[in-house]
């Protein structure tokens, strides 16, 4: 019998979450918003009496996962233990028992995932529910394998959940197309079907501002005040990138460069740059409206796809967006390197794409020369908009395309990583660094004088920064 009485409200987002039957339910939240709280109190109290009262199942059994074990230890055992203070925990086997009256009987095991044998050791268990905890850290094979072992006990359990935690994702992250969102995501549309019984909850900001001490959000900003990108991924709870090494472009600004509003194909000739070179191809297509100003309208990108098929998505997908356009289309040298044919000899990605009408002028080869050109051209006052459906080059221009640091020695890569996020950055380099190739450093710096935009002047329209 727990005799211990804790008092717990329920904010209204985790209220939802209760409330829900889903077998499957995620919650996305900012820093310090009560996600973990209301995930303790699901494990540790709600999912059981209703299993009780549903089926007259007394014992359940269940396992939370974060991880690395210190995380683990540190924090969500900890606010496991802060709820359910009578709770017995056996150091030894990792395992935490709650027991209520009429025998009702909840065990949790605590488990880590960061090592291969970790994740083997999943395929034992015999469990009813999981719960993972900071979920975007931990490895999809791992999710996987817990999926298959829920609903395992007791022995022909009716039931079986699952339950995810987290900070926001970036929008390219599984989870965030997984879920059907009970209220919209504050980022692009989650594109493909949700998966069957799986319901998301996204908590606004501040919902546990009452819970927490004075000041805690605002000395966060202040602490923050020079990366507007965590601030409005860990404190406006809005989807992002984790930046993972030092930015590769210094003049890029959410604020500035991505639309607000998806953005309009004016007529004309569409310009389209290609990474080819490589078994994963992207793609984007702009147009430009001014001498100066670019605007980006599409992207394309894949996991694994031959250039060919590639070649003919996108086309086909141009064709529809951009109906009567002219295409002018870049791409890298490297795309024209000849390789070996299975029946005899020489072919190169460029000639395989002209096969599908598209002929590839060689892009900018210097990659410092494309790095400053796409720079140069962020620095620029209508220099450069994004539609917002571009989430994977967003993703790259917010951290995800950057300098990975060298071990822990604050030293950085001469070369930016490779990764999802290079391969449209690429495309992109290819592109600008031909058509606007890099003027002298003391140009650009008059330029900025003269078109950035003033103190007083920010805000954005759907065709660019406002100013005079």
């Amino acid at each position: 019998m727990n005799d211990t009485q804790i008092t717990y409200k329920a904010l209204p987002t985790l209220a939802q979450f209760h409330q829900s039957g889903a077998q499957h339910r995620c919650i996305v939240g900012p820093v310090g918003s009560g996600k973990t709280a209301g995930a303790c109190m699901e494990v540790g109290f709600y999912l059981p009496m209703h299993i009780y009262h549903t089926y007259g199942i007394k014992k359940t059994r269940g396992v939370i996962v974060r991880n690395t074990y210190s995380e683990l230890r540190d924090t969500t055992m900890r606010t496991m233990f802060d709820w359910f203070p009578d709770g017995e925990y056996r150091a030894g086997s990792e395992t935490f028992t709650i027991r209520y009256n009429h025998g009702i009987e909840v065990e949790i095991l605590f488990r880590s995932c960061d090592r291969r044998d970790d994740i083997k050791k999943f395929k034992s268990l015999e469990i009813t529910w999981y719960w993972i905890d900071e979920s975007i850290e931990v490895a999809g094979e791992a999710k996987r394998m817990l999926k298959n072992r829920i609903g395992r006990y007791p022995q022909k359990c009716p039931v079986r959940f699952g339950i995810e935690t987290t900070n926001p994702p970036d929008a390219e992250h599984s989870l965030y197309s997984e879920y059907r969102w009970t209220t919209p995501p504050p980022g692009p549309q989650p594109q493909g079907t949700p998966l069957a019984n799986h319901v998301g909850f996204w908590q606004p900001p501040g919902e546990n501002d009452a819970n927490l001490r004075p000041g805690y959000y605002a000395d966060l900003r202040s602490d923050y005040k020079n990366n507007p990108d965590w601030i409005d991924m860990y404190i406006m709870g809005m989807p992002g990138v984790v930046v993972k090494g030092r930015l590769v472009y210094s003049n890029y600004k959410r604020a500035y460069h991505v639309s607000d509003t998806p953005l309009i194909y004016a007529g004309g000739t569409i310009i389209r740059g290609w990474d080819a070179s490589g078994n994963t191809p992207a793609a984007f297509a702009m147009q430009i409206p001014t001498a100066r100003q670019t605007q980006i309208l599409r992207e394309w990108t894949t996991d694994k796809e031959g250039i060919v098929d590639f070649t003919k998505r996108v086309v086909a997908d141009s064709e529809i967006s951009f109906p009567g356009a002219e295409f002018l289309d870049y791409g890298d040298p490297a795309g024209g390197a000849q390789f070996s044919k299975r029946g005899g000899g020489f072919t190169s990605n460029h000639e395989l794409m002209a096969e599908c009408g598209v002929i590839v002028i060689p892009g900018e080869s210097n990659q410092t020369a494309r790095i400053q050109s796409i720079d140069q051209a962020l620095l620029l006052r209508d220099g450069m908009l994004i539609d917002p459906s571009c989430v994977r080059i967003i993703g790259g221009f917010d951290g995800g395309y950057c300098y990975a640091e060298i071990g822990m020695t604050g030293e950085y890569s001469d070369k930016p990583m490779k990764n999802k996020y290079s391969h449209p950055a690429d495309a992109m380099q290819h592109t600008f660094g031909k058509i606007f190739p890099v003027v002298k450093p003391t140009s650009i710096k008059r330029a900025s004088q003269r078109r950035m935009p003033q103190p007083g002047q920010t805000g954005q329209t759907g065709t660019g920064w406002m100013g005079n």
